[in-house]
């Protein structure tokens, strides 16, 4: 059962990539702020009513949850602002690799470490470096994009460590407690960077909602389904396969769906992160 949910992973993931980049396409002044707010509000609803209202809180959870709800509001404006300013495909690869972070945190941990393991992530380093070494002038260079890209991906790699952090110390009670504790700290960053930085709300709501519905829904489903197999899978199994298989989709939905094209740097750049990701696997 594990296993069939890890492939299901990247395919719900995927459909985050799609509301956002339609969203984008959609809005004449697409707000990241505004977008990630209202999809953190859904998923907050999505885990208080999926809890069944039998909730049962403790105080070791706080730490956990609040980091976690920080990280994971920097994590959506970054991904929604990288989309925005560059393409889908290599914003989802280096998003992807952030799952180095929880890797890593479970070699730290005691995981086995062999040297295929130090080649895969070596690899990784340098497909992350390569996808960016030379664009065309259709994709040119955006110093905005990658820092709103490497925003996401430490966000989402601290996202992924806190969870695991969480089934390490707490097992697994609390799986939708520390989510709406999480969630509840997100919504409200959020929000409060939307009503300190944003105009016309109302009107943009009307354009992001139906999007942002999709997206916080699919979201909470993901990080569900996630808590379900955290700590049932070794670490160095769980993210690698998962960033391996959500590079594959995601490559896909960019170069079929969306016309993406890249230079053979990208190219080679984008199938070593994939060869350095099954390395890590073996």
């Amino acid at each position: 059962m594990q296993y069939l949910i890890l492939f299901l992973l990247p395919f719900v993931s995927i459909i985050q990539s799609i509301a956002q980049k339609q969203y984008n396409l959609k809005s004449k002044s697409p707000n990241s702020g505004l977008f990630s707010a209202v999809t953190s509000l859904i998923a907050l609803v999505f885990f208080i009513v999926t809890s069944g209202f039998q909730l049962s809180f403790t105080v070791k959870l706080i730490p956990y949850a609040l980091v976690f709800g920080v990280c994971y509001a920097s994590a959506w404006v970054g991904t929604v602002e990288a989309v925005r300013h560059g393409t889908i495909t290599l914003t989802n690869m280096i998003i992807s690799c952030s799952l180095v972070v929880p890797t890593t945190y479970g070699i730290i941990r005691g995981e086995t470490v062999t040297p295929v393991t130090v080649v895969g992530m070596a690899l990784l380093f340098a497909a992350i470096a390569l996808v960016n070494l030379k664009f065309d002038e259709k994709n040119a260079f955006s110093m905005k994009w990658f820092v709103w890209v490497m925003i996401a991906f430490l966000g989402n790699g601290f996202c992924s460590m806190m969870q695991n952090m969480h089934k390490f110390h707490l097992g697994d009670s609390y799986g939708h407690e520390f989510m709406i504790i999480a969630l509840t700290c997100a919504t409200v960053l959020l929000f409060a960077y939307v009503f300190l930085t944003s105009k016309n709300i109302k009107t943009e709501m009307r354009v992001c909602l139906p999007y942002t519905l999709v997206n916080g829904t699919v979201n909470a489903s993901l990080n569900l389904l996630m808590l379900l197999i955290i700590g049932k899978l070794p670490n160095i199994v769980l993210y690698p396969t998962f960033s391996a298989l959500s590079m594959l989709v995601s490559f896909l939905l960019g170069f079929v769906v969306y016309k993406e094209r890249f230079t053979v740097y990208q190219y080679i750049g984008y199938a070593m992160g994939i060869a350095s990701i099954v390395l890590l696997n073996l």
